[in-house]
């Protein structure tokens, strides 16, 4: 009957419509998963500090590159029960650290079966997707959970289900984003709480506590790779004077280690090597890293 045949037809455009709509939005999705403005929307909406990572563009840069020194020995133990190795199986990771807690979303080679077992020998549980344990504290809760097949969500707080906040997308960030393979972006209320600064570090860079904000990314110089700081302060005056405190705190190291290197490991080191510049309430900074100090920071891990 040529009307059946006709409202047949149309079922069936419609469906195979239909079909095509939504894998063009599934690639859609898929491209656009992890463009940083999107990723990040993941993460609660609070005052935190911003890392991000591309460790696939490291490792074939040489920067991951296989330490002789032995794993440390907790470190060695989720290798071997989990089947994950950052250095080998990462390549991407974005975390933001806040005051509700820690929270990670990563790119990679995961085998679920095998997190999902490390989990439960360590005392843990899991339902569904969501897995949960204890941390080294009794306020350090570890939930995580598969966002796709190459990218875990995982957070550290005291809600043992807060790795659930990252499934779904908030708004779009819109503030600009760096672009080097290497950033971390760090309000100023964070600078002030000098337990979040090593001791080497306090030195040079106790001056920055008084900036609105400040953002350090690693990246290509030359024939090498640089560290970049830009802190951007309240005013022409305090960007000033913090551009003084800056250059004071380098020379006094810099002083310090030609006197005797030996006492100084090679992050002062590295410190004491730094160029300043400010430009209205902007003040830039620049220090050479050596080939050798990542893998350094990294060894047994």
């Amino acid at each position: 009957m040529p009307g059946m045949r006709r409202v047949t037809q149309a079922i069936v455009g419609g469906a195979i419509l239909i079909a095509g709509l939504l894998l063009f939005l599934k690639v859609r999705d898929s491209r656009t998963f992890f463009n940083p403005e999107v990723l990040l929307s993941r993460f609660p909406v609070e005052e935190a500090a911003v890392f991000s990572a591309d460790v696939a563009k490291l490792r074939l840069g040489g920067f991951l590159t296989a330490s002789a020194a032995p794993l440390e020995p907790e470190y060695k133990q989720f290798v071997d029960a989990s089947g994950f190795e950052y250095k080998r199986d990462l390549d991407l990771v974005a975390i933001s650290f806040s005051t509700s807690g820690t929270y990670i979303i990563a790119r990679g080679r995961f085998d679920w079966k095998k997190l999902e077992a490390y989990a439960k020998a360590q005392g843990g549980n899991c339902y569904q997707k969501l897995c949960r344990m204890q941390g080294s504290k009794p306020e350090r809760r570890i939930s995580f959970l598969p966002l796709r097949d190459d990218t875990i969500a995982l957070a550290v707080s005291t809600d043992d289900l807060a790795a659930a906040k990252l499934e779904n997308p908030g708004p779009k960030v819109t503030a600009k984003l760096p672009t080097d393979p290497v950033w971390l972006t760090v309000p100023g209320a964070y600078l002030r709480n000098r337990d979040l600064l090593p001791t080497s570090l306090r030195v040079t860079l106790s001056g920055i506590t008084t900036a609105d904000k400040v953002t350090f990314t690693v990246g290509q110089a030359g024939g090498g790779i640089e560290l970049r700081m830009q802190a951007t302060c309240r005013s022409l005056d305090e960007a000033r004077i913090l551009s003084s405190q800056l250059r004071s705190g380098t020379s006094q190291l810099k002083e310090a280690v030609a006197k005797d290197a030996t006492s100084f490991d090679e992050l002062a080191r590295t410190l004491a090597a730094g160029n300043f510049d400010q430009r209205d309430k902007v003040v830039a900074g620049t220090w050479p890293l050596p080939p050798t100090l990542l893998q350094n920071l990294t060894s047994g891990i």
